[in-house]
């Protein structure tokens, strides 16, 4: 929902080529060629690196670590949102040696809360980029605590609380400063923690997924009442997600309700514009933006029939919109899942689906045992995943 990037030009320089087999013969009867790349390589080394995110990430207050991957090896995995974690990864580091030699990427995920905000911030690095790139990119999403769907609800009562939410201007644009004070705080620790770095923020702001046809139909096999699911983390995603759905949130963290929200806080705002409404971009499954909040077109939307509730409460879809079909079809891999997804889905997969893991090839963890996919307890996830049993 809310969304903000950090861009990182690490100190680098530009890589030069090495020679193929007939300029390597020519060169030694004196011809000269142009060894010159095209792409920058880092010259900060892996560890100093590393040590500098983390120590970033503690400046502004971010300490809670989902997954840390080097080159597709799992270096430290926590699916259970166990707190003040992130000082972990670097003794995982330190132990099984991984940052020691020349790295291709790094990938780290966060997770942070913040006056009411839950944010993911999705960082990749890269050790080779072409000459003006930037070798690391932080992709912040964030969603407010309070859309989330609570135990016991109707969808009808839930649906008028988040009507009720939109709203109040003084919440949203509360949770998007909030959101960007986070933003802002890290990319202002990067500065600071990482010698020769330039830093840049975009701006933040709301982006709405406007649900169609697939993701509507979905929304009869949502629980509610006595049937609402919790979220749940996801540490290793396992396929690439398109359009819209490319997004920390979609990868990391499951809820099955979050095409049903899009829908309700569209549908508010077409029906009752509000005052922060320009800073909300509503886009298709694809990414493609469609309008602003403020300004949208004439018959934008599904209409009032397309979803209501019935006298208990419960979701009714308009029969005309056909159930999804699950035969790998565009939509499919737009769509996050109806409440029957699980933590077992195809999306998601073990650490021994990234190859050569130092997560080891267990896909569960107990006290003191290397981490897979998911662990029988919760603190014993807070572990770190990279050199088997201590």
């Amino acid at each position: 929902m809310l969304h903000a990037e950090v861009v990182v030009d690490l100190p680098s320089a530009e890589a030069r080529r090495s020679m193929g087999p007939i300029e390597w013969v020519r060169s030694l009867f004196g011809a000269e060629f142009d060894l010159r790349s095209g792409k920058e390589e880092l010259t900060i080394g892996a560890l100093s690196l590393v040590e500098g995110i983390l120590k970033a990430c503690q400046k502004s207050g971010i300490t809670n670590a989902i997954s840390f991957l080097v080159d597709k090896r799992v270096v430290y995995l926590d699916p259970h949102d166990v707190d003040d974690d992130v000082r972990l990864i670097l003794e995982a580091c330190e132990r099984t040696g991984i940052l020691e030699r020349k790295f291709k990427e790094m990938h780290l995920v966060l997770s942070h809360r913040q006056a009411g905000v839950h944010v993911l911030i999705d960082i990749q690095i890269a050790n080779q980029v072409m000459l003006g790139n930037a070798e690391m990119r932080a992709a912040l999403s964030g969603r407010i605590e309070g859309l989330r769907v609570r135990p016991g609800e109707t969808a009808r009562q839930y649906a008028d609380r988040i009507r009720a939410l939109a709203k109040s201007e003084e919440e949203m644009e509360g949770a998007r400063h909030a959101f960007e004070a986070v933003a802002d705080g890290f990319a202002d620790a990067l500065r600071t923690s990482i010698v020769g770095t330039k830093v840049s923020v975009g701006r933040a702001d709301i982006r709405l997924i406007q649900p169609e046809a697939p993701q509507v139909a979905r929304f009869r096999k949502l629980g509610f009442g006595e049937h609402v699911e919790e979220p749940t983390y996801r540490g290793l995603p396992t396929y690439q997600r398109a359009g819209a759905y490319a997004d920390p949130f979609y990868y990391h963290y499951y809820d099955p309700y979050y095409d049903f929200t899009n829908w309700i806080l569209i549908d508010a705002m077409l029906h009752s514009p509000y005052g922060y409404a320009h800073h909300v971009h509503v886009v298709d499954p694809r990414g493609t933006e469609l309008y602003t909040a403020d300004a949208a077109p004439i018959g934008a939307g599904w209409g009032s029939n397309a979803v209501s509730f019935d006298d208990s409460g419960n979701v009714v879809v308009d029969p005309s919109i056909a159930d999804a079909h699950s035969g790998g079809g565009l939509f499919d891999a737009f769509d996050v899942g109806g409440s029957s997804a699980s933590s077992s889905d195809s999306d998601w997969g073990s650490s021994s689906d990234y190859g050569d893991s130092d997560a080891g090839s267990s896909s569960s963890c107990s006290s003191g045992s290397s981490c897979g996919s998911s662990c029988s307890s919760g603190s014993s996830c807070g572990s770190s995943c990279g050199g088997g049993s201590n």
